[in-house]
């Protein structure tokens, strides 16, 4: 798969067409902020961002930096992370298009959220709200705010609830990427109801859905963590392989049953 997108890179780089680049050096960067090459996926970014302006494509633009800030943010690097963050803002002002307003919005929420911010996290997800009413939102957006509500709540029937919606939205949605964010939303619940077995099986779920570990996910690595501490590393690892045989569906309702 990154062959075949280096090789559409190179030869979009030799049409000199700029679109394509972008595309190309997007999909890379995301396969290698999973793999946890952070800095590198940041470099992609930015080349892919400096192909997209000089086509005029700013409203892109903004989840690109947003992605960034959030990718700074985890290496540790906090001023160019704000700097990333700055200039999604500038170019969402510029464009004035709702939905660019709702992506950097979500992308503030899961930043504050990481950081231990959660009332700015609420307020971050209350504009994404007043943005987008109910009908305009995407299934992906929906799952997303139900997503972050799920991890911000302390009442576990209030985490149920939102973690159920998200569900149901991806459901219909049928996008990889965003059924493995949901189902680590739902491993968080389930290793807050006790369940620490559940929470590594729905982890190899998500993994298994999306075909690749992320180690871009902070709450990955610190469900697996907490999992692999109270289970031991023989019980930890027979639940791995338990819920790469598993449907990630009967998976999530089970816990969401519970």
């Amino acid at each position: 798969m990154d062959a075949d997108a280096e090789i559409a890179l190179a030869e979009f780089r030799t049409l000199g067409e700029r679109m394509g680049i972008s595309l190309a050096l997007t999909f890379l960067a995301d396969r290698l902020a999973m793999r946890g090459e952070l800095a590198r996926a940041c470099e992609h970014f930015e080349e892919a961002i400096v192909a997209l302006t000089e086509v005029g494509g700013t409203e892109d633009v903004v989840g690109l930096r947003a992605r960034q800030a959030q990718l700074y943010w985890l290496l540790g690097d906090e001023r160019s992370s704000a700097s990333a963050m700055a200039e999604a803002q500038r170019c969402a002002g510029a464009i004035g298009w709702p939905d660019s307003h709702a992506e950097l919005a979500l992308v503030q929420a899961q930043l504050a959220r990481w950081r231990g911010e959660p009332d700015k996290a609420h307020e971050h997800l209350a504009r994404v709200r007043a943005v987008l009413d109910d009908a305009e939102r995407s299934d992906s957006v929906h799952a997303a705010i139900m997503d972050l509500y799920g991890y911000l709540t302390e009442d576990l029937d209030k985490a149920r609830a939102y973690r159920t919606e998200a569900l149901h939205a991806v459901m219909k949605y049928e996008h990889p990427p965003t059924i493995a964010e949901v189902l680590v939303g739902i491993a968080d619940l389930a290793l807050r109801q006790g369940d620490h077995e559940q929470a590594a099986r729905l982890l190899a779920a998500s993994e298994g859905v999306r075909g690749t570990p992320n180690r871009s996910h902070p709450d990955v690595s610190r469900i697996a963590a907490e999992a692999r501490n109270r289970l031991g590393e023989a019980v930890f690892a027979e639940a791995i392989r338990d819920g790469r045989r598993r449907d990630w569906r009967e998976l999530a309702e089970i816990t969401l049953a519970s």
